[in-house]
């Protein structure tokens, strides 16, 4: 709410409402809502690289809801708070170029192409998901659809792969997420009950939650593999069983 009143009274000023560095310190991309655009800057001359307006495919006015760094893919992953995509954008100097709408070869070159670091590569979702908890490798992120169901979204061929529905409230943006072997693991909150829910990325389905004596907020994962969780305002020290 006080962030909405200082977009208010800024009117045309700079109003951020996310805003992350890259993992490589060069870059910084800010959503400006009262602009309606996405703007990267140089960190070292603060000098403007690159600014993309925050419209869907089909040029409609969205907002940005979070933006996540993917250090192990040299990228910014962008939610939309009121679309149904995702973005990412490259920062990675040699990236390929993007080419946007129907493209039948783009080594003809057909199609629009967009070259150069941070050039917007949409990601179609069935809905917008802007409560969402990424993969360690952030090759796949699982985002809250609806109430009980989970998307999960692949960021390689651009799309869900996967739904997960669950009999509780997953919140997976207060969870946390780590490798077990080759595969991911999520610890989710439910926010309708009493446990943490454990989804498994081999199979994209469910382990045997694990109960808690109230409902969790908030995840992480310490260095000696348990995990903290919020519960009531204390933390516990939750042991993961191996499977």
């Amino acid at each position: 709410m006080r962030l909405a009143i200082g977009c208010a009274l800024l009117l045309a000023a700079t109003c951020v409402t996310a805003q992350v560095r890259s993992s490589d310190g060069r870059l910084e991309l800010a959503a400006d809502d009262a602009r309606g655009k996405l703007i990267a800057r140089d960190v070292a001359t603060g000098a403007v690289v690159r600014e993309l307006a925050v419209i869907d495919r089909d040029r409609r006015s969205a907002r940005v809801a979070r933006i996540v760094d993917a250090a192990p893919r040299r990228s910014f992953v962008v939610l939309l708070a009121d679309a149904p995509e995702a973005w990412e954008l490259s920062y990675d100097p040699d990236v390929e170029p993007v080419y946007e709408g129907l493209v039948h070869d783009f080594r003809l070159g057909e199609g629009i192409a967009t070259r150069g670091p941070l050039a917007r590569r949409r990601i179609e979702l069935d809905t917008p998901l802007a409560d969402a908890l990424f993969a360690p490798d952030y090759a796949h992120f699982v985002g809250r659809a609806a109430a009980g169901e989970l998307h999960v979204v692949n960021l390689d061929v651009r799309r869900r792969i996967e739904t997960v529905r669950s009999d509780g409230d997953p919140r997976p943006a207060a969870g946390a997420a780590w490798r077990e072997g080759r595969s991911p693991i999520f610890a989710v909150p439910d926010a309708a009950a009493p446990r943490l829910l454990l989804l498994d990325g081999r199979s994209w389905r469910w382990r045997t939650p694990l109960a808690l004596p109230a409902i969790a907020t908030a995840v992480q994962r310490e260095a000696d593999g348990t995990l903290a969780v919020t519960v009531g305002g204390a933390t516990l020290r939750v042991t993961v069983p191996a499977q």
